[in-house]
This record gives structure tokens, C-alpha cells and sequence, in this order.
């Protein structure tokens, strides 16, 4: 999956979009992962338990510090398409992933069926994404892995089932449970990693 960003303040740009969007294979409903396998990469974080997905995520920012000292400078900051993430900012994605969903995790806990917005920073943001460093985006994404591991551990097993709504506007309000949003934190891990190196099929269908 290709993440996209166009500015909403343009109804043409808006057009683009969606045509990416549907081109690229990403009218999946995302929130699906919770419960099937992902139709383009094939992680299926769902079939794991839930108290063994804080490893998994910590395990997967490993594999994206590896990516991210690694990858040539050119490469890591270089958009391969117009509206379509560059490495680092996929690396930036999903660093923040990781800690809205703990964020989401733990607010599931507290409160009784909450409601939280989308995730959809501003242009300007995810510009600012590709002058980050890279030794700080990996320590990052290792340091929000761990929290989302911590919560994981601490989680009480008859918490995992709370409910969470995200209440996408234009693009749907769904339905999570804390464990389905644990395994849709370490699926972004796993699938934009994949988009970061140019691996994911994208011949994939839903």
C-alpha cells in the first residue's frame, strides 16, 4: 500500500487522490487487519496472540533501523511518484503509528468506547519528514515500539477486547478492539517497510 498525501484544499488534488489510491490497490478497508490477512504483503498480525504483538513491533523497528542506516541518502529522501511517500517519510509514518495507537491502546483502556479522529497530519508536516535524521527516526521508532511492548506486557487479558471508534469522517467510522489496533501498529510497521524498499506487490488485489 502506498500511502498518499494530497492537499485537501485542492478539489483536483483531491481527484488524484483517489485515482491513486484505487490504481495502487488501497480501496482495502484497513481495519480489516485485525481479524484477516493484509491482501498485499500477507502479514496477518491477527493470528498472532495478543500478548506476543509488543515483540513483534519491537522487532520490526529493528528491522526499519537496519533499513534506515543502511539505505542510500538519495533513495531514503526521494518521493518515487507524485503524492506517494519517500522511505523516510514512510519511516516517519509509521514511528508515529506506533505511538497514536499505544496512545489509542491505553485511552481504550480508561475510558468506555472512546472516539478518536483520524490520523492525517498536515502537508507541511509531512514535508518536514524528509529533513528529519535518520540515527534520530530509528531510535524513534525503536523508542515507540518499546512503549507500545511496555503497554502490551501490562495489558490486563480482558482488556483486549474494549472497543475503540475512529471516526474517519469522509472515509468511514470503524470499529477497533485494543487488540486490533496493536496488530494494526505492527502490520504498518511491517507493510510500509516493505513500501520503503520497493518490495511490496503491488499487483495485490483486495
Amino acid at each position: 500500500m502506498y500511502a498518499t498525501y494530497v492537499s485537501s484544499s485542492s478539489s483536483s488534488g483531491a481527484r488524484s487522490l483517489e485515482e491513486i489510491r484505487r490504481e495502487l490497490g488501497e480501496g482495502w478497508q484497513w481495519h480489516r487487519i485485525q481479524a484477516e490477512p493484509c491482501p498485499q504483503c500477507g502479514d496477518y498480525p491477527a493470528a498472532l496472540s495478543p500478548s506476543s504483538l509488543g515483540a513483534c513491533a519491537v522487532e520490526r523497528a529493528t528491522a526499519w533501523r537496519d533499513f534506515l542506516r543502511a539505505a542510500d541518502e538519495g533513495y531514503l529522501r526521494r518521493s518515487p511518484a507524485f503524492g506517494v511517500f519517500s522511505p523516510i517519510q514512510y519511516g516517519a509514518h509509521v514511528r508515529n503509528i506506533l505511538q497514536v495507537y499505544t496512545d489509542r491502546m491505553l485511552l481504550g483502556v480508561e475510558r468506555e468506547n472512546p472516539v478518536v479522529p483520524i490520523h492525517n497530519p498536515p502537508d507541511e508536516e509531512w514535508e518536514s519528514y524528509n529533513r528529519l535524521d535518520r540515527e534520530m527516526l530509528a531510535a524513534d521508532i525503536e523508542a515507540q515500539a518499546r512503549r507500545l511492548a511496555n503497554v502490551v506486557e501490562a495489558m490486563d487479558p480482558s482488556a483486549w477486547s474494549r472497543i475503540v471508534t475512529n471516526d474517519r469522517g469522509s472515509y468511514g467510522v470503524y470499529t477497533f478492539t485494543i487488540s486490533g489496533l496493536a496488530c494494526n501498529a505492527v502490520h504498518e510497521a511491517y507493510h510500509h517497510l516493505l513500501d520503503a524498499k520497493g518490495m511490496l506487490n503491488q499487483g495485490s488485489s483486495s
